[in-house]
């Protein structure tokens, strides 16, 4: 029973090393289902939702575990949700992708979103194209644009993992003035 509330409760107080060990877990588990849903085979037979039910439960930890230890450091938890909604919503991003090519013409949405950003580059370039300016080629800048969209909440999670596994603990009660 107390696994279960290492993991899935936000409240109480985590010591740095504790942290440390279940962030390097849930980073793991979290990598291993990105991966999963990148392989065509898995989100056809598995089906998207359960590599999505993964990523939540996943994202639910990471914010328990972040919570306990800014708590221990009498910190307020809210750095903690603001980075855990930005990881869901790079979530919801890469889920966007692979459905533009995973899901069959004969379904209702099948033709819906055949690769968002992929139209989107070739509007941009056929636009750049037809206006004759290859100055002000776009095409690179949307490509970059979309790459930090995918990568930016990650690395925010990333930053936060570290400076809350620098943080000392400080005992109950205790303000950090």
């Amino acid at each position: 029973m107390r696994a279960l509330s290492f993991l899935f409760s936000p409240a109480g107080r985590l010591e740095p090393r504790r942290f440390i060990t279940g962030a390097i877990g849930v980073y793991l588990v979290g990598a291993a289902s990105q991966l999963l849903l990148m392989t065509g085979n898995v989100a056809q037979r598995a089906g998207v939702l359960l590599i999505v039910a993964v990523q939540l439960v996943v994202i639910w930890i990471w914010f328990c575990l972040h919570s306990k230890r800014l708590h221990d450091a009498c910190r307020s938890s809210s750095l903690a949700v603001g980075a855990g909604l930005l990881y869901l919503f790079s979530v919801v991003q890469t889920l966007i992708v692979p459905n533009g090519f995973f899901v069959p013409s004969s379904h209702p949405l099948g033709d819906a979103d055949v690769g968002g950003e992929q139209l989107l580059i070739l509007l941009v370039y056929v636009v750049s194209i037809l206006g004759g300016s290859g100055q002000y080629d776009l095409v690179p800048v949307v490509v970059v644009i979309l790459i930090a969209l995918t990568f930016l909440p990650i690395l925010v999670a990333l930053a936060v993992t570290v400076w809350a596994a620098r943080l000392k603990s400080l005992p109950p009660g205790a303000d950090n003035k």
